[in-house]
């Protein structure tokens, strides 16, 4: 005598069984995997290429991000007696010159006269 089978419940965790995958099949059938995250440089680019728009003398221009960052660097080195501004604007422009961002640039540290020889 044979057992007829259970009537088969189709619910929460149990879907019908028609639709279910087949053994060997893959859970990820048009095999889309996720993006690779990107590169520490190429993010760094895309942020220095990227425009903002700033207030100069009461005119609005656009600028991109490293542009602006040098502008505000060369008004603290210019106004400010610390080295700090000076050395992290060398550091930016040897990083745009190592990128190929800029042809030769020459920048001089010159003592002031009033301040005795002293730069910071």
């Amino acid at each position: 005598m044979t057992i007829p089978p259970k009537k088969y419940e189709v619910g929460y965790g149990r879907p019908p069984k028609s639709t279910r995958w087949k053994k060997g099949q893959c859970g990820n059938p048009n095999r889309i995997r996720k993006r690779a995250p990107k590169r520490v440089v190429e993010m760094i680019d895309e942020f220095f290429a990227a425009e903002i728009d700033i207030v100069e003398n009461g005119i609005s221009r656009r600028v991109s991000n490293f542009e602006a960052i040098v502008l505000q660097l060369w008004r603290k080195a210019v106004t400010t007696t610390s080295k700090r501004a000076v050395n992290v604007l060398l550091k930016y422009l040897e990083f745009a010159a190592s990128r190929g961002g800029m042809g030769v640039f020459a920048f001089e540290v010159v003592p002031d006269r009033d301040s005795g020889g002293k730069n910071g």
